[in-house]
């Protein structure tokens, strides 16, 4: 009976140990096979902004490593057959299948690989599968199809933002968005402060994307805009730190940067209103130690009126802002402002376009 038990044991441990070699073994002798019969792109891939919200569906037959183990599937997308330098485009697979929309691989084409908007190109598609660490990752057999980008909200001529080592992105706690100036739909301007060094670009997206610079040197202080054909290069800033002005005119594609003009007018200062009230003493002066800009006087008891001036900047009022509870609001294109009234005396408006802030002491 003893030999019995003895020998079942052995019997247990040669088929536990059989059944896991044979596994390693089925592993190692198992043919791979990539993803196979991509379909859905066509010879032409037709897109529009008509069409951005519509799905298109490119199906596939899996990849199969010969056993049952967790496989990824994800699409790559290259202008090039060799694929030196491919994007894979962050859309999972389901049912054997990717699922996106026109605007999603618009978005993919026109600002990861940079492809101009209205020219027609060749892409080229494939499928990489990846699985255990370890594990070599699969790729499928190319396929191309035509296609033609088109202009979107991503590169959006009145949306802009600033970003860059020049414009103090990291120590920024906003995202540096333009301003809309009231009544001139094709102009924007933004108040920012700017390092000593460095540049800065634009963007039509906060994650920074709709990308452009400047073509050329600057005429007079201005320069020329890139363009969806040619985004153009870094724009350098002033060489001074301090706050600046930056005014966009997408109507002529020209960007303008001057010192940060800041004025008070209207009732506190007595019912004068521009042009006569844009003098040296109404000027709000730089605090740049402390990257704030101030304004001490002997004001009158009644409404508060701020504006900005710039050449791209017409009337006082279509860039005039207050702050709320400490806070700066612009009025940008829309209507009158609520209005904030403040008593008769000796006071300092300090103003903080970093944190957008302002306070009356």
């Amino acid at each position: 009976m003893k030999n019995f038990k003895y020998i079942l044991i052995l019997l247990l441990a040669v088929s536990f140990f059989s059944c896991e070699d044979d596994d390693i073994l089925k592993l190692n002798d198992s043919k791979y096979m990539p993803a196979t019969n991509i379909t859905g792109f066509g010879e032409t891939l037709a897109i529009s902004k008509a069409t951005k919200t519509e799905t298109i569906e490119i199906s596939y037959t899996p990849a199969s490593y010969g056993i049952d183990i967790v496989v990824t599937h994800k699409l790559q997308l290259s202008t090039s057959s060799e694929f030196a330098d491919p994007t894979t485009f962050d859309v999972d697979a389901v049912d054997n299948a990717f699922t996106f929309t026109v605007g999603a691989i618009n978005e993919v084409l026109t600002e990861i690989l940079l492809l101009p908007v209205d020219e027609e190109a060749t892409i080229y598609a494939r499928i990489i599968t990846t699985s255990l660490s370890g594990v070599d990752p699969l790729y499928s057999a190319v396929v191309n199809f035509k296609t033609t980008p088109y202009l979107d909200i991503l590169f959006a001529p009145n949306t802009f933002y600033l970003f860059g080592d020049g414009v103090g992105r990291v120590a920024q706690n906003n995202k540096l968005k333009f301003i809309k100036v009231n009544s001139e739909p094709d102009d924007t301007w933004i108040i920012v402060w700017m390092e000593a060094t460095g540049s800065f670009k634009l963007c039509s997206d906060e994650n920074y994307k709709g990308v452009i610079g400047k073509i050329g040197d600057p005429v007079s202080g201005e320069y020329t805009l890139g363009t969806v054909d040619n985004r153009g290069e870094d724009i350098p800033v002033p060489g001074t730190a301090g706050y600046y002005t930056v005014g966009v005119d997408m109507a002529n594609n020209k960007l303008l940067i001057e010192p940060a003009n800041v004025y008070i007018c209207g009732p506190t200062i007595g019912n004068v209103w521009p042009t006569s009230s844009v003098v040296p003493d109404n000027q709000f002066k730089l605090d740049s130690e402390n990257k704030k800009m101030y304004l001490s006087k002997s004001l009158q008891a009644g409404e508060l009126r701020l504006h900005v001036t710039h050449p791209y900047i017409g009337d006082w009022w279509h860039a005039e802002f207050i702050f709320f509870d400490g806070k700066i609001a612009y009025r940008a294109d829309g209507g009158d402002q609520e209005r904030v009234n403040i008593n008769a005396g000796e006071q300092t408006i300090e103003l903080d376009f970093i944190n957008q802030t302002g306070k009356i002491e």
